[in-house]
């Protein structure tokens, strides 16, 4: 069931580029209980804009967002201008259903779009303390290497656990001239590493278009389709 709730920016700082980590916290006596990979809606006397939650489940009395402003989007200004100007934001959550409950029994993939590495983010930090049972592969797709704003975190999973993977890919490496990592579209890289998807799940967080273009090419290397998860597929079925 999806609650409202008036809550207090209680920060707002920025990573590398101009991504911002906005952190609100829930009034008193509440809490939010959510699945890692939910988001939420922020509310306006306009319209609802969806947000993924960064933070883990664990953490039911403060929420993490990352914002990234979409460049001549009128619906980017707008939200830059409300967390410039406010001191609460009213959100609606929780909402989604591509979100993982409990560790899962096969390997799992995680392929994240710029900011949707947010999802993927809380769907690690969920899984953290089990301790990665099944061999988890994190993809992340961006244009530019500077726009890697949790590379370290992400490193530093790659580092401490035996079966967490972290593979960033970068599509405009041109705009980066020391860049010697993966490069390409974040669904073809992952295809080149996977013979046999066929025991394997698969979280997608993206635009319309590349979940979908993901979902037919995983599909055609013998991945079943409900193997494939993203909310794109309730909010813009085909």
């Amino acid at each position: 069931m999806t609650t409202r709730y008036l809550c207090e920016i209680n920060s707002v700082k920025n990573f590398q580029g101009d991504t911002r980590k906005i952190l609100l916290s829930l009034p008193e006596g509440k809490d939010l209980k959510f699945f890692a990979g939910q988001y939420l809606q922020i509310i306006t006397p306009e319209k609802k804009f969806p947000f993924s939650i960064a933070s883990a489940p664990i953490k039911q009395k403060q929420i993490e967002l990352h914002i990234k402003p979409t460049p001549e989007s009128k619906d980017s200004e707008t939200i830059e201008s409300i967390i410039n100007s406010s001191e609460v934001l009213e959100i609606e959550a929780p909402l989604g259903n591509c979100y993982i409950e409990e560790p899962p029994t096969r390997p799992l993939i995680l392929l994240a779009a710029s900011t949707g590495i947010t999802q993927m983010k809380s769907i690690i930090e969920f899984l953290e303390p089990h301790g990665f049972k099944q061999e988890t592969f994190l993809y992340w797709g961006v244009i530019s290497p500077n726009d890697l704003y949790l590379d370290d975190l992400c490193s530093t999973w790659d580092e401490k656990y035996s079966n967490f993977h972290y593979i960033p890919v970068v599509s405009e490496p041109n705009k980066s001239s020391d860049w010697q990592g993966r490069t390409g579209l974040v669904g073809e890289a992952a295809l080149q590493d996977f013979n046999d998807l066929s025991n394997t799940d698969v979280y997608v967080s993206g635009s319309t278009g590349m979940v979908y273009a993901t979902l037919d090419s995983f599909i055609d290397q013998g991945m079943p389709e409900e193997n494939m998860f993203s909310d794109v597929f309730s909010f813009a079925p085909r």
